[in-house]
């Protein structure tokens, strides 16, 4: 440390051999002022000397506080570079000299009166003054590096954050582009969607919805599957969708989650089936494998039941048990009635169960899927003016749900003008079956005279005689 002593040139001995300790502590002490030559450049020496040092020791004798003095001169440089002396100044009392010849900032700070060697308790003192310091220092460094350290911290969590946020706006961008997606594929175009999704999946941060959404865009497309002969199969359209169900129940899927996905794997295996070209297929097995991890699940009834009516109209027992459990599930009862009707629909030998199956949706307050009217109408309704068509129409309900059922299913301002007719006979036909005879009669006879002045003959003028002719 770089220390100043500044001392009564009369108390030169004394002030050696304070120079001479502090020098054997391993100082640097300015002190030979004696050499300087007087006037300007004494001044200025003592001056950078005074800005050059940590600390500044002030001898107190009469002779140095006696005004004039050359160590006054010194203290006044010394109060400009400290104006506040404490910790930097100490000032040592080494001859007796009144309080009242100190300088006031000498008595600023408490002044050494040293009791026994003076030069030991200036050099303990001197000690004292640089320890605080010391530790200032220390705690200085310490608090810069923790500030450091703090702002460092600060500065990771900060971007820590600002990815998590990053990555989490990202995954909810995907999974509403994936919601649309998969609106899309239920309103709109599925392989649009399906190709859309399969995108997103790619993405690295997609989320696990965007998968799902792919799955449940994969499953809508099957159930909605329709090729155009000639130009598509339906083994072609299965073939994207079937690794990625059967890859969703290797990597985990379980319980109703897992059934979906088999029943569908079934589905596609059936689909292929009516391409023609590979029979091999047994979608039952995979319709089995789906109702063990889900007892009720409704695409596994469902999709079983269609393909035993399908096979032979003698399982027609086994599939109602399906498709009742289909239904019971609550699940996607639109999709249910639509395979229901279609299988019913394909055998004519299944009239009755197919009307109960409508009564049902109409008690229900069902809707019927579009087109669906037009292939009950050729099934079930076109050939009611036979008489064997006719008897098969009217054992399959009550007379009053069979007529209610009828005009469910077909309002008269919704027919065309060419329907109008077979209408008319069909309504007289259920209105007299309920008890309705006599309400049933005056548009029979009305029909019975268009169709006689149109010369019109036949089994509809047939069966519209047959009405009327007395019982």
């Amino acid at each position: 440390m770089k220390i100043f002593v500044s001392y009564a040139s009369a108390r030169r001995e004394l002030a050696l051999r304070l120079k001479l300790a502090l020098e054997a502590e391993g100082h640097d002490v300015f002190f030979d002022r004696d050499d300087l030559d007087a006037g300007e450049a004494y001044h200025e020496a003592i001056r950078a000397a005074i800005d050059d040092v940590d600390r500044a020791v002030f001898l107190i004798s009469p002779e140095s506080v006696a005004e004039g003095s050359y160590a006054l001169a010194e203290l006044g440089h010394i109060e400009r570079r400290w104006p506040r002396p404490a910790g930097y100044v100490l000032p040592v009392v080494v001859v007796p000299t009144p309080k009242s010849a100190v300088p006031p900032y000498l008595l600023a700070v408490t002044l050494l009166e040293p009791r026994g060697e003076w030069v030991a308790e200036t050099l303990a003192a001197l000690a004292a003054m640089d320890a605080p310091v010391r530790g200032t220092l220390r705690r200085r460094v310490l608090v810069g590096v923790a500030t450091v350290l703090v702002l460092a911290l600060t500065w990771l969590a900060y971007r820590h954050f600002e990815t998590q946020r990053a990555a989490a706006a990202e995954q909810a961008r995907l999974s509403a582009d994936a919601a649309r997606a998969l609106t899309l594929c239920s309103d709109g175009n599925p392989a649009d969607a399906f190709a859309q999704l399969a995108a997103l999946a790619l993405r690295p941060a997609a989320p696990a919805a965007v998968q799902l959404a792919q799955q449940d865009c994969a499953m809508q497309w099957l159930r909605r599957a329709r090729v155009t002969e000639g130009h598509s199969s339906f083994e072609q359209l299965v073939a994207p969708i079937k690794p990625l169900l059967a890859q969703a129940l290797v990597a985990g899927a379980s319980g109703q989650r897992a059934a979906d996905l088999r029943a569908h794997l079934g589905w596609a295996d059936y689909l292929i089936t009516r391409d023609g070209r590979n029979m091999s297929l047994d979608p039952t097995a995979s319709y089995r494998q789906a109702l063990q991890d889900d007892s009720g699940n409704v695409y596994a009834h469902a999709m079983w039941a269609h393909a035993l009516l399908l096979r032979s109209s003698e399982r027609r027992d086994e599939a109602r048990v399906h498709f009742d459990a289909a239904l019971k599930s609550g699940r996607d009862r639109a999709f249910v009635r639509t395979l229901q009707l279609g299988a019913l629909l394909g055998n004519n030998s299944l009239v009755a169960e197919t009307l109960q199956v409508l009564d049902q949706m109409r008690q229900g307050g069902e809707a019927l899927e579009a087109g669906r009217a037009e292939r009950i109408w050729s099934s079930l309704y076109g050939a009611a003016y036979r008489e064997s068509d006719a008897r098969r129409l009217l054992a399959a309900l009550p007379p009053e749900d069979g007529l209610k059922t009828f005009l469910w299913l077909y309002p008269q301002t919704q027919l065309s003008a060419t329907r109008q007719s077979l209408w008319r006979a069909l309504h007289g036909l259920l209105l007299t079956h309920a008890g309705q005879a006599a309400q049933a009669r005056p548009d029979l006879l009305a029909l019975q005279q268009e169709l006689r002045a149109a010369r019109s003959t036949g089994p509809l003028a047939d069966a519209v005689d047959r009405l009327l002719a007395p019982r």
